[in-house]
C-alpha cells in the first residue's frame, strides 16, 4: 500500500515514524520518484563545533553532536536521528615503522544497543604515501574525519574534517566546498559554502552567488544633520541622501548648495550615520566632483569623507555640489 499511516498515531511503528521527523528535515534529492522521501544526511550546525575531531598522540576526541542518517537505498525507512551528547574519546593503532595508513573516524547505526555508535575504522598499511581509503559499507553512516598517520621518520599524523552539514525543512544548508553542494537541488533551496563564506542558490540549472534585490538592503537616508549652511538644492534635483549595497558599498546622490567651501576641512557640511548601520569608510577618501558652473563648464570640486562620517566640501563652487557617483567600501 503507498499510503503509510500518520505521524505519532497510535500502533506508528518505528519506520513510519522516522518518515513523520523526517518530514522536518532538509531534502536531499537523487533524481527518483522516491525524492519526495529523501533527506539529506548530515550533522547539526551549532555553536561548539559539533561533531569536530582533535587530533591527539594515538588518539582522537569527537565533540558532541546530533546527526540526521538516511539509507539512500532505503528512503521509505525513513532517517535515523543520532546524538552524542559529550566528548567521546577515540584510540588510533601506532604508526608503522615504514609504511603509511589512512584511519576513518565513522558515526554509524548499528544493530548492538544503544543502536549508534562513533567509532575508527582503521586502514591497511600501504608503501604510498597516500594510502587506500577504508571501505565503509553502511549506508547509514557519516565520515566525521580522515586520519593520515605516515611513518615516524617521516612525520606525524594529520586529520582532514569530512563532516558534512544538514538542516531543517527549507533551512540554509551549510557545504565544505563545491563537491558537497547536493546533487539534484529543488528550487528553494539555499546554501552556504564554509570554504568561501558564500551564500549560493540553484537557478537556471547552475548553482550562483546569492544576491538580495536591489533596493532590498536598504534605502535612502538624508543627511543625520545639516551644518555650517549646507543644505539640499532643491528645484526637483536629486535631495542628497545615502545607502549601503548588499555587498558593503556605501553610495551617495544628490545636489547640494552652501556657504563654506572650506580648506581647511574643519567644517562639514554634513555627518554619515554610524548607527545602527555603519556608513563611514574605514579610512579618509577623496573624491573630485562637479559644482557651479564657472562660464559654461561646472568647476571641478574636492569632497572628502573621513572615517567618522563627515563629509566636507574642501573646494569647488558652493552655488551647487553634485555628490552623484560617489560610493566607499565599509570594510
Amino acid at each position: 500500500m503507498a499510503e503509510r499511516h500518520p505521524g505519532w498515531v497510535n500502533d506508528i511503528d518505528a519506520p513510519e515514524a522516522r518518515l513523520a521527523t523526517g518530514m522536518l528535515v532538509a531534502a536531499q534529492g537523487v533524481g527518483d520518484t522516491l525524492d519526495p522521501l529523501r533527506v539529506r544526511t548530515g550533522i547539526r550546525d551549532g555553536q561548539g563545533f559539533p561533531g569536530l575531531v582533535a587530533l591527539g598522540t594515538n588518539k582522537v576526541t569527537v565533540n558532541p553532536f546530533q546527526a540526521v542518517l538516511a539509507d539512500p537505498a532505503k528512503p521509505s525507512d525513513g532517517p535515523y536521528l543520532v546524538t552524542i551528547d559529550a566528548a567521546k574519546e577515540l584510540s588510533l593503532g601506532a604508526a608503522n615503522a615504514s609504511l603509511y595508513r589512512m584511519d576513518l573516524v565513522v558515526a554509524e547505526v548499528v544493530d548492538g544497543d544503544p543502536g549508534f555508535q562513533v567509532t575508527v575504522y582503521a586502514g591497511e598499511n600501504s608503501a604510498s604515501a597516500t594510502p587506500p581509503r577504508p571501505a565503509v559499507t553502511n549506508p547509514l553512516s557519516l565520515v566525521l574525519a580522515e586520519i593520515t598517520v605516515p611513518p615516524p621518520t617521516v612525520g606525524t599524523a594529520s586529520l582532514k574534517d569530512t563532516r558534512r552539514f544538514t538542516a531543517a525543512l527549507n533551512g540554509i544548508i551549510p557545504v565544505r566546498n563545491e563537491a558537497d553542494r547536493p546533487p539534484n537541488p529543488y528550487g528553494s533551496m539555499v546554501i552556504m559554502r564554509l570554504d568561501t563564506r558564500v551564500m549560493e542558490v540553484y537557478k537556471g540549472g547552475v548553482w550562483i552567488p546569492y544576491r538580495p534585490p536591489r533596493g532590498s538592503v536598504d534605502g535612502w537616508h538624508p543627511p543625520v544633520k545639516w551644518q555650517n549652511g549646507w543644505s539640499n538644492y532643491g528645484g526637483g534635483y536629486a535631495e542628497v541622501g545615502y545607502t549601503i549595497t548588499e555587498d558593503g558599498w556605501v553610495r551617495l546622490r544628490g545636489l547640494m548648495r552652501g556657504r563654506v567651501v572650506d580648506a581647511t576641512q574643519s567644517k562639514p557640511a554634513f555627518q554619515l550615520s554610524s548607527s545602527p548601520v555603519n556608513y563611514c569608510p574605514k579610512a579618509h577618501h577623496l573624491f573630485v566632483v562637479a559644482t557651479n558652473l564657472s562660464g559654461v563648464n561646472p568647476q571641478i570640486g574636492r569632497v572628502d569623507i573621513t572615517a567618522d562620517g563627515n563629509v566636507y566640501v574642501l573646494s569647488g563652487n558652493n552655488g551647487w555640489v553634485s555628490l552623484d557617483g560617489i560610493s566607499f567600501a565599509t570594510y
